[in-house]
């Protein structure tokens, strides 16, 4: 999933569906993931999931969206809640934000 969406490691490819047209990769969080980003603590749990649809590059004609677990999760060691980051590509000097400057009122 990497080299052809940018996925990067941490999730891991589920299933494949067509529907209304259109490619739908189905991603799932790895175990590796489920960790505090604070505290660094395994101890963690799952305090349910939300789905991220995101729309990347298309095969041929047809619109290809990645369809991804964020699951929420509570650290039983700091206590915070958090979710776990979508497989976005990290950006880079020249990919930075497009978005960075305008803001929504």
């Amino acid at each position: 999933m990497y080299h052809a969406f940018g996925v990067r490691e941490g999730y891991e490819y589920h299933a494949t569906k067509y529907v209304e047209g259109r490619v739908e990769f189905h991603l799932r969080v790895e175990a590796a993931l489920l960790k505090c980003p604070d505290c660094g603590s395994l101890q963690v749990q799952r305090k349910g999931a939300r789905v991220r649809r995101i729309r990347s590059v298309p095969i041929g004609l047809k619109e290809t969206v990645l369809v991804v677990e964020v699951p929420r999760l509570h650290c039983a060691a700091c206590k915070k809640t958090f979710e776990v980051a979508p497989p976005l590509p990290k950006p880079t000097p020249d990919t930075a934000y497009p978005w960075a400057g305008l803001s929504v009122s």
